[in-house]
């Protein structure tokens, strides 16, 4: 069961990347509006993957970056 600060805290970032299942997210919720602590750290972390996803929108690659990381892939594998 989901209920539990420490459980709710080891999912948070897949509840905050959206990868639990229906239910599971349902239970992290339901914690979330239960547990003022929990809500906290989830406003806190929601905030800085906010600011990291901005920064990368900002953040300019250049032409080539797709080509050279492929050629890198194929020269591994």
């Amino acid at each position: 069961m989901m209920d539990d600060c420490e459980t709710t805290f080891r999912r948070m970032q897949d509840y905050l990347d959206r990868m639990l299942s229906p239910e599971e997210t349902r239970r992290v919720r339901s914690h979330l509006d239960g547990c003022g602590i929990c809500a906290e750290e989830y406003v806190f972390e929601a905030a800085i993957l906010r600011r990291v996803r901005r920064s990368l929108l900002e953040e300019a690659v250049p032409d080539d970056l797709f080509a050279r990381v492929s050629a890198a892939l194929d020269r591994v594998s």
